[in-house]
């Protein structure tokens, strides 16, 4: 009798406002059931007058809220929403870290007075307050974009609280206190009303601190899906595991003296052998290669660019090629074949080419003899044909894994619309940059030598991943996490499978016989050339006197030519018959002559036309409320 004669005061006593908005909200009822366990089961009903025809009304629920206290002290927590149910037409999406209930029909639009009836569960979990426990909500958001008249609320706690510690403030978003609440406490139930009429952007705000320990929160409960999320990355895990063990894990690589490269190779096929893929810089080597075989000469100039000069080198052709090897011949045709003129319609063949001739040109060259040598049927022979396919199931694992990570979390709590750029912007940007860091080979030289040009390719993998796939990771991902501290588990555990697949990936071709074989020879091979003693090179001169030029373009492939030229700074040689100096041979002006020039040619060679293009507490202070509009 009691409550019903307190819902009549707080109809027909409390005055009532009429807005010239486009609709009010004439009446919205609150109620709430406090849990033990620090959640809410909410039941909103919100009578909307529309002024002009609308489809109906968009209720914003806040997933992240922002604390802020009386006594100054803040804290942000997320909240997990579920269960939601309206006795009308809905559809349900995330925008802006709030959940929002669209009511209504999209084909049909109302005038009048209408209710809806909307209900929810808003899970707190833990908070992070040690010294006491709180219920501190908005029942009324300070988001909602009209007036809001007769407001009526009923909170039912589970245990008995102390009603001394109960306090409400209405207003707009940071105001303290209020005169204009009428409530009761009847054993655990606060019932109660605002008789004044509330504007747009004005809220009301409860919060009654608790002793410490008044909530027992269960937290986060796994799923069958967080199940499924978890498990299945381990099993791809350990299936990729198992193929690097059974396809990938190479046989004892035995290490033979050598001071001759393997018989038969150029520098190129040795780089390919090698590291199992030829890159830019082992198809450049083929300059001192073909240089040394008496195709062409390497003469010292200097080059005026603008009002400057510089030193480079001119190339100038021998005799023709008379081998049988594809590479060699394109590579030398390549360095002659001229530019196309704009101002000639015949293009007349040279023998003659410098470093500017080569630029923006020669990189077609380097392009064909690529994919020359990188062929699948090469690789089938110092790869094991079977190992070769299991990189495509590993990398299906790999994607499907990040899916697994990624999605759900997303679909929970996510931006509606924003999925794809989630998943590709840090897929595609965590992928290169780790491309970057972990691959063996790369097409940036420092001195001739891609073995220094790494460590620039790894911080620009670094840069790279940050720029793309962290921030946007940070951007678009990390909060749905952070909602749910079960996710951010799975994709911790997600990301270490990822790691752990990655690297059987990269070791799990195995080599056949014959590659682990030669992989032995050039092994012993580099090992020589990197430790011999000046006696036994003395020696090696002695008997070929070429040999210094002969082994220096392999040098360049194994990345140690630095250190091979080097051990030659106090053994006599004769100077090479395919240089040209500006001044008297020596070892210092070769050795830096060879530097610059491998380092410059690589550069003109590789390079390619850019293109361009276009109560303590305050009002809006605490969790839930949110806020909405018409639609």
């Amino acid at each position: 009798m009691k409550k019903a004669i307190f819902v009549l005061i707080c109809l027909f006593v409390f005055p009532f406002t009429v807005n010239a908005s486009d609709y009010e909200i004439t009446n919205y009822d609150v109620k709430i059931k406090v849990n033990e366990n620090n959640t809410f089961n909410i039941k909103e009903v919100i009578t909307a007058n529309f002024n002009v025809p609308k489809h109906g009304i968009k209720r914003s629920l806040p997933m992240r809220n922002e604390i802020n206290r009386e006594d100054g002290t803040k804290e942000t927590n997320y909240a997990k929403i579920s269960n939601i149910d309206v006795d009308a037409t809905f559809e349900v999406y995330n925008e802006n870290n709030q959940k929002i209930i669209q009511i209504g029909d999209a084909d049909k639009t109302v005038t009048g007075m209408h209710t809806y009836t909307i209900s929810y569960d808003y899970a707190l979990g833990k908070d992070h307050t040690t010294a006491y426990d709180e219920f501190y909500y908005n029942l009324i958001g300070t988001k909602w974009d009209t007036s809001i008249s007769n407001v009526t609320f009923e909170i039912t706690m589970p245990k008995k609280f102390d009603e001394t510690k109960l306090g409400f403030s209405t207003g707009k978003a940071g105001t303290v206190g209020t005169d204009n609440i009428y409530y009761t406490v009847n054993d655990k139930v606060i019932t109660g009303a605002y008789y004044d009429t509330l504007n747009a952007y004005e809220g009301i705000n409860i919060r009654l601190e608790l002793p410490e320990g008044y909530f027992t929160p269960e937290g986060n409960t796994f799923n069958i899906i967080n199940i499924i999320c978890i498990i299945l990355p381990i099993i791809f895990l350990l299936i990729s595991i198992f193929l690097w063990h059974k396809f990938g894990r190479d046989e004892e690589v035995i290490e033979t003296v050598e001071f001759y490269p393997p018989e038969g190779f150029n520098s190129l096929e040795l780089g390919f052998l090698y590291k199992g893929k030829a890159d830019n810089f082992d198809v450049v080597s083929l300059l001192i290669y073909l240089a040394n075989k008496g195709y062409i000469k390497i003469t010292e100039i200097e080059e005026k660019v603008l009002f400057v000069k510089t030193k480079s080198f001119k190339i100038t052709k021998v005799k023709e090629y008379d081998g049988n090897n594809p590479e060699e011949k394109a590579f030398l045709n390549g360095l002659f074949t001229p530019k196309i003129s704009l101002f000639e319609q015949n293009n007349v063949p040279t023998s003659e080419v410098t470093l500017s001739d080569l630029q923006d040109n020669f990189y077609l060259t380097v392009n064909k003899i690529l994919q020359s040598v990188n062929t699948k049927e090469n690789k089938n022979k110092i790869f094991e044909k079977s190992a070769s396919n299991k990189r495509i199931f590993i990398i299906l694992m790999l994607i499907a894994t990040f899916c697994l990570i990624t999605i759900p979390p997303y679909l929970e709590y996510g931006e509606q619309g924003t999925l794809i750029p989630a998943l590709i912007f840090p897929g595609f940007g965590f992928t290169i940059m780790f491309y970057m860091l972990f691959s063996e080979s790369n097409n940036i030289y420092v001195n001739g030598k891609p073995r220094r040009s790494s460590i620039l390719t790894k911080i620009f993998g670094i840069f790279w991943g940050v720029l793309f796939g962290g921030i946007p990771f940070i951007i678009f991902v990390l909060p749905s996490l952070l909602i749910n501290y079960i996710y951010l588990i799975i994709y911790i555990i997600g990301v270490i499978t990822i790691l752990g697949m990655i690297m059987c990936l990269k070791y799990l071709p195995k080599r056949t016989k014959y590659g682990n074989e030669m992989l032995g020879k050039i092994k012993g091979f580099k090992n020589f050339l990197e430790t011999a003693e000046k006696e036994k090179l003395e020696t090696l001169v002695m008997e070929k006197p070429t040999y210094f030029y002969d082994i220096l373009p392999y040098t360049y492939v194994l990345g140690i030519s630095d250190k091979w030229i080097k051990q030659f700074e106090n053994i006599t040689l004769e100077p090479p018959t395919w240089y040209y100096g500006n001044a008297a041979f020596s070892y210092a002006t070769f050795s830096t002559f060879m530097n610059d020039t491998m380092s410059s040619a690589a550069s003109a060679m590789t390079s390619s036309p850019s293109s361009s293009s276009g109560g303590g507490g305050s009002s809006g202070g605490g969790s839930g409320g949110g806020g909405g509009s018409s639609w």
